[in-house]
Order: C-alpha cells, then sequence, then structure tokens
C-alpha cells in the first residue's frame, strides 16, 4: 500500500516541482523525514494522505483492491464556520465542480430528487434567497421569529449565485427524475413561514411568482427536450425519493453525490460505490415515467396539479 501511495504521489506532483520540496512545504516536516516517506522507510500518516490526496487531487480509494474493501472515503465540507459563511463555502464549491465537469470533453449525468439543491434555484432570485434563509433558520443562527425581510444575502453569495447560473452544466446530456411532490415540497415549505407571520403578502407572492415561473420552465423543458444546450430527459417517480443524489460521468470519470441534508452534499471517488449509485439510480429510471416529448397526458396532468398547488397553499386568502 505504501509503495503505491508514493508512487502515486510522485506521479501527481507537477514535473516542475522538487518532491521533497513540495513534501517539507505541504506536510510541515523535515527534509530527512520527506526522503525517508520517499524511499519508503517510514509510510505516511493517516492525515499526511488525507492532506496529499486533497492537494493533488487524486482518490484514496484508487491505492486499494476494491474486491477487498468495503470502505469508502469521503468528501463532506464540514460546518466549521457560522452558516452563513458555510452557505457561500457551499456555493463556492458547487462552482468548482462545474468548471471542473465543465472542461470535460463529454458530459453525461443522471440526477434523481425530493427537492431541488441550491444551485436550481440560482435563476430564481426569490427562490435563492429563501434557500438562504431557511438554511439560516434550520441551522438556528438566527432567532425563530426572525423575518425573512431582515436576512439579506452576503454579497460572496450573489456573486457565486451569478457564476453558478454561467457554469450550469453545458452541453451535456441529463437524465433527470423527480419525485412526483417535488413542488409541493417547495410550496409547502414557503405556507409554513407565511403562516408564522415570518413574510409579508407581498413576499410570499413574489416567492410564488417564482414557482410558477419555475413550473413553466420544467414544462418547457418537458416538451422540448432542452435546457440551453443541455440535452434533458425528464421523468417522473413512481416511488417516493428518499434523498438527493446525482452521478456525473465525465471523460471516463464517475463522480456521484448524495445529500445528508438540503445544503451539502457528499461526494464519494469509490468505484464501487458509484457502480452501487448509478445502478440504483437506473432502476429508479426504469420505474420512472418519462414525460420528455411523450406521455402528454400524464406531462399535462403533473404540471396542472403543480398548479393547482401554487393556487390552494400559495394564495393569500387560502393561506389565511
Amino acid at each position: 500500500m505504501n509503495k503505491k501511495l508514493v508512487k502515486k504521489v510522485l506521479n501527481q506532483i507537477p514535473k516542475n516541482r522538487k518532491v521533497v520540496v513540495y513534501l517539507v512545504n505541504l506536510l510541515k516536516i523535515s527534509r530527512e523525514s520527506a526522503y525517508r516517506r520517499i524511499r519508503g522507510d517510514i509510510p505516511f500518516t493517516v492525515e499526511e494522505l488525507i492532506t496529499l490526496a486533497v492537494d493533488l487531487d487524486f482518490s484514496i480509494d484508487a491505492l486499494y483492491d476494491q474486491e477487498k474493501q468495503n470502505h469508502a472515503f469521503y468528501d463532506l465540507t464540514r460546518n466549521e464556520n457560522n452558516s452563513n459563511n458555510f452557505f457561500v463555502v457551499m456555493l463556492k464549491k458547487y462552482n468548482e465542480l462545474l468548471e471542473k465537469i465543465n472542461s470535460a470533453k463529454k458530459v453525461e449525468s443522471i440526477m434523481a430528487f425530493s427537492s431541488f439543491p441550491p444551485t436550481f434555484y440560482t435563476v430564481f432570485p426569490h427562490l435563492f434567497k429563501f434557500t438562504y434563509y431557511k438554511w439560516l433558520y434550520q441551522e438556528s443562527e438566527i432567532f425563530r421569529n426572525n423575518p425573512y425581510s431582515e436576512v439579506i444575502l452576503p454579497n460572496e453569495a450573489t456573486l457565486y449565485q451569478k457564476k453558478i447560473q454561467e457554469n450550469m452544466l453545458r452541453g451535456s446530456n441529463m437524465i433527470l427524475i423527480l419525485d412526483m411532490n417535488i413542488f409541493l415540497n417547495l410550496i409547502k415549505e414557503i405556507q409554513y413561514f407565511y403562516q408564522r407571520k415570518l413574510m409579508t403578502d407581498e413576499e410570499m407572492l413574489s416567492l410564488k411568482e417564482d414557482v410558477i415561473y419555475m413550473v413553466e420552465q420544467y414544462e418547457r423543458m418537458s416538451q422540448t427536450g432542452n435546457l440551453g444546450t443541455n440535452k434533458i430527459q425528464l421523468y417522473l417517480s413512481s416511488f417516493c425519493i428518499s434523498s438527493n443524489t446525482v452521478c456525473f460521468n465525465y471523460d471516463g470519470n464517475t463522480e456521484p453525490l448524495f445529500w445528508i441534508f438540503t445544503l451539502n452534499p457528499v461526494i464519494i471517488q469509490n468505484a464501487k460505490f458509484a457502480s452501487m449509485q448509478i445502478k440504483w439510480l437506473n432502476s429508479l429510471r426504469r420505474q420512472s415515467a418519462l414525460i420528455t416529448q411523450s406521455n402528454e397526458i400524464l406531462q399535462a396532468e403533473f404540471f396542472f396539479r403543480q398548479r393547482e398547488y401554487i393556487d390552494k397553499y400559495l394564495s393569500i386568502d387560502n393561506v389565511n
């Protein structure tokens, strides 16, 4: 294992960098300790291994014999700062991931959602702010009775909102599987805060307009099969989707993400795990109904029902 690691590190370090100097500066060790690790006299510690994997962008799992290991390493950004900063950090990570994937020659993705991740709200300004407000509320960083009007998006969040809009997967083939209640879940979240008198009539109606616009966007997507330069296959799941899952395939790489909660995805670079996720997503796809340029009756019924939900739960007279 240590021989594999040393070989991997030596191959990943840029040719214009001196190996010993690189290890001394990154790992904060002496030159002698660096030489001993290169020779294999002593192994890298777990902390050093993780530091190298992150800095050199390689998967620790790839060093293991996957047939004999039942463990996987994962990338999870920890909430060590306040929620305000963490929201910005997560947007930054989303943007970096999109930039990396967009540089690939061929990109395919399959996604299953019970709720839309923050990146899907970047083109809807009121819903994007609502995502931030809900995050602060759930993290208890704001008082339970703080009104929606008092929350202001950080400047950095607005900056990454624009960048993510520009970097949303371009020229990719996307398979998108939606929970039947995905819009209803969002609508009821808005209704909850409105009923608690934490947002005004005007604020709730602004969010309602964004939801209407979002439903219209997905309806057009189902009719045309296009979203900008992306080719979309939109499915409605026959079953409840328990959590959000995404698998990206680009230039021979497979990168699965899944969500513990709304904001923070877990990224696992493990071939066996990726295979399991893709198998599950394809199984879910077979048990779902394609509504892109097909199943016109189901397609029309679904979007008609979403408008009924909007009128029922986001109308001032009905909510009160």
